[in-house]
């Protein structure tokens, strides 16, 4: 388990680093966990797709009514599962409340649990979703699920591990809800 621990804290501190810590890389990076709050980011990637996207057909369609509960309910399942239940079994502290680990910058970091990154899950978890509805834009999606994940690594909110694993829940979490539905032709 040290070894582990050690090659989590040289991830970290890599990729803390990877991108100089300057007022306009601090401000990118805090706009993206908007303090504690991505969901705001995914309803302003949705709001801009839909004003985007030339609708032919006006009004809300049977698809966008599954899209609204798809991405809601993987969202907040990823989301309870990731901050209440195991954040609360795992215990991590936090890299700036860490002793071992000295972090220079310390922005808008809870203070509770590290592991996993909600953050992270719940933009792996939007970004399947909303590739699923939108195939032609995945780039875009995980694009900004990347930026939301590092933004935690930059900020000195989470290990590398923390966001690596909450990406690996978020991405499983909302392709089995995926299949799930579609099984039920919902």
């Amino acid at each position: 388990m040290p070894i582990l621990l050690n090659l989590d804290y040289l991830l970290t501190n890599l990729f803390s680093k990877i991108i100089p810590h300057n007022i306009f890389f601090d401000y990118l990076f805090s706009f993206f966990s908007l303090k504690g709050s991505s969901i705001f980011i995914w309803i302003l990637v949705i709001v801009l797709v839909v004003i985007l996207e030339e609708r032919k057909n006006p009004g809300i369609t049977k698809q966008d009514k599954r899209f609204i509960i798809f991405f809601s309910a993987s969202f907040l399942l990823t989301f309870l599962l990731s901050d209440f239940v195991l954040k609360n079994i795992f215990q991590r502290i936090r890299p700036f409340l860490d002793t071992k680990y000295l972090i220079l910058n310390t922005f808008i970091c809870p203070n509770d649990f590290s592991f996993p990154s909600a953050h992270a899950a719940t933009a792996f978890a939007a970004a399947g979703v909303l590739t699923y509805f939108d195939k032609k834009r995945s780039w875009f999606y995980y694009l900004v699920a990347i930026l939301i994940s590092y933004s935690r690594i930059y900020l000195g909110c989470h290990y590398f591990f923390d966001v690596i694993i909450g990406t690996v829940i978020g991405y499983l979490i909302s392709k089995l809800f995926l299949r799930l539905i579609s099984k039920f032709n919902y």
